[in-house]
């Protein structure tokens, strides 16, 4: 992302009042555990690895907008 990374982005989501009922699914090649736990703490309702298939990426839409949380990892 050529301005703000993921984690910056979803902060800047995640704060504005007038986008409270916007989810955010963070989809990144980051598989740190730092990096899973700081998207949670910056409000994002879901992690997935980019190589995620497509049917549990929508899974996970899914989840969130019945306002579950999903992280996916692959080891």
């Amino acid at each position: 992302m050529p301005v703000l990374d993921g984690l910056a982005a979803t902060r800047r989501i995640t704060a504005d009042p007038a986008l409270a009922d916007v989810k955010v699914i963070m989809l990144t090649t980051f598989e740190l555990d730092e990096y899973v736990f700081e998207a949670i703490r910056s409000g994002a309702s879901g992690f997935l690895v980019k190589d995620t298939e497509p049917e549990e990426l929508l899974r996970a839409v899914r989840a969130v907008v019945h306002g579950d949380a999903l992280l996916s990892l692959r080891a």
